[in-house]
């Protein structure tokens, strides 16, 4: 029996592991350009959120109304993680939602507020998550139920 030659296979491998590589550099690519494009949309958002805060016609508003409006995003924010909270994949954050909900239900932080909706809404919140600290889902559908009237602003 001839030998063959295995030129062409060799060939053949060596082109298929070129493009292969070149397709994982090129998807690799795209995911870290879209990941790190998307926190970047995120803390600008986050930075224009931040300055509706403290922005008034004539500059920077005074304490009182900054500490008010930041109160009421605050609230708004935990209400919105709190209902969300049986959809919280990261189990480091879940924990951190259900510390600051102990810390909310413990001192009453957000009940000496200007009853806002999203205050008292976000203190029922607290209640239902220290209720049911191991139970993501009940803890969620209790925070959705317990939505106030009027709920200003009204979170997601």
């Amino acid at each position: 029996m001839s030998e063959r030659s295995r030129t062409g296979l060799l060939v053949a491998v060596i082109l298929a592991l070129l493009a292969g590589m070149f397709i994982g550099a090129l998807g690799t690519t795209v995911l870290l350009r879209t990941s790190i494009g998307s926190a970047g949309d995120l803390k600008a958002r986050e930075a224009i959120a931040l300055q509706a805060l403290i922005a008034a016609p004539d500059g920077i508003a005074g304490p009182d109304l900054v500490h008010a409006r930041a109160t009421q995003a605050f609230a708004a924010s935990f209400v919105n993680a709190a209902a969300s909270l049986d959809a919280t994949a990261s189990l480091e954050d879940r924990q951190r939602i259900v510390d600051i909900a102990r810390w909310i239900d413990a001192g009453d932080a957000l009940s000496a507020q200007d009853a806002s909706g999203a205050s008292i809404w976000a203190q029922a919140a607290a209640a239902c998550i220290v209720a049911t600290p191991d139970a993501p889902r009940d803890a969620a559908t209790c925070v959705k139920a317990a939505a106030p009237a009027a709920v200003t602003p009204t979170p997601d």
